[in-house]
């Protein structure tokens, strides 16, 4: 076996049943965690062959789990009320991969840049970056939509980029 690829290889030799798979399964929006512990501690009691249990926080409605065959899933699921499906189609893992790693979004900003304000009191106004602090994951902003100065500070992932300066 060589050492290019060969995680997918042995990953498949440790578990029986073939090759696993990631299969998306519909839910409920905002049941995403109780479907995960019901399909879970199905696959416990019923000895199904579920690998993983993912529930990215990022998409709304959906549960990424890893088997060896969509029956194996629709199986898991049968029954549980937030459940509305399997997805056909299978998912690829460097597609997963992308949606579990966290953008740096503050590391992406410079001063100048126009922000959308995503949480807090200030939650759907557009700011102006003034600095960005990286190392403590914070972003200096002049708030635009009010009629008076006011420069606030706030974490980095309560921002969302609009577009840079000068576009």
């Amino acid at each position: 076996m060589s050492e290019q690829g060969g995680g997918e290889e042995r990953r498949a030799e440790r578990r029986p049943g073939g090759q696993p798979r990631l299969f998306a399964v519909r839910t409920v929006a905002g049941r995403e965690l109780d479907v995960a512990l019901l399909v879970a501690q199905r696959a416990q009691d019923e000895n199904i062959p579920i690998y993983a249990i993912v529930v990215p926080l990022q998409i709304k409605g959906y549960v990424i789990v890893e088997a060896p065959a969509a029956f194996h899933v629709a199986n898991a699921i049968q029954g549980i009320k937030y459940a509305k499906g399997v997805v056909p189609g299978v998912l690829r893992y460097e597609d997963v991969e992308r949606m579990l790693k966290p953008e740096a979004v503050v590391e992406t900003l410079k001063p100048g840049d126009i922000v959308e304000i995503i949480s807090g009191p200030f939650r759907d106004m557009k700011a102006q970056v003034v600095r960005v602090n990286p190392a403590k994951n914070e972003v200096v902003l002049n708030v635009l939509e009010v009629e008076y100065m006011l420069q606030i500070t706030v974490p980095g992932d309560a921002v969302r980029p609009v577009r840079e300066r000068g576009k």
